[in-house]
């Protein structure tokens, strides 16, 4: 979600990011509608040889939208 997304430095290991997600179902010939709201957060990883890896993924506070 716009303006949601922060990031943080992990001394020595890498960055956590955290944010909004917004889940939307697709109908065809409708309205994209949104139906589900949650909170992310994703650690990253500085590895020397390969840069930036993913390493670990939550997905939480799910909320559904009426």
């Amino acid at each position: 979600m716009p303006g949601s997304l922060k990031v943080y430095p992990l001394n020595n290991y890498g960055a956590v990011e955290v944010g909004v997600h917004r889940f939307f179902k697709l109908t065809p010939g409708k309205p994209e509608q949104l139906v589900e709201v949650s909170q992310f957060t994703h650690v990253w990883k500085k590895e020397e040889e390969s840069g930036w890896k993913l390493s670990r993924v939550l997905s939480y506070d799910h909320r559904l939208t009426d």
